[in-house]
C-alpha cells in the first residue's frame, strides 16, 4: 500500500511543470557551483582548524614537559595484579 502511494506521488510530481525545470542543465550547473564552493569553504575550515589545533599543540609542548602527562599514573604502592573481592550475599 505505501510503495504504491510512494510511486503514484513519484508520478505526481513528474508531470508537473516544476519538474520540467529540474531537467534545465543550467540548474545543474549551478547546483555544482553550490556543491564546488561548500567543498572549498569545508577544506578551507578543516585545514584551519588543524593549523590551529597542531600550533597550540607546539606551543603547549614547549610549556610542559613530556613526563607531566603521567603525572597521575604512578604504580608504586601498587601490587602488578591486584586480587578482587567477590562480595556473597
Amino acid at each position: 500500500m505505501g510503495a504504491c502511494l510512494l510511486l503514484t506521488a513519484a508520478l505526481l510530481l513528474l508531470w508537473t511543470p516544476a519538474a520540467e525545470a529540474l531537467m534545465e542543465p543550467e540548474l545543474c550547473y549551478i547546483l555544482d557551483a553550490i556543491l564546488f564552493l561548500y567543498g572549498i569553504v569545508l577544506t578551507v575550515l578543516y585545514c584551519r582548524l588543524k593549523f590551529l589545533a597542531c600550533r597550540a599543540s607546539r606551543q603547549g609542548a614547549s610549556k610542559q614537559n613530556e613526563e607531566t602527562i603521567y603525572t597521575g599514573l604512578s604504580g608504586e604502592g601498587q601490587e602488578m595484579y591486584e586480587t578482587l573481592q567477590i562480595k556473597r550475599s
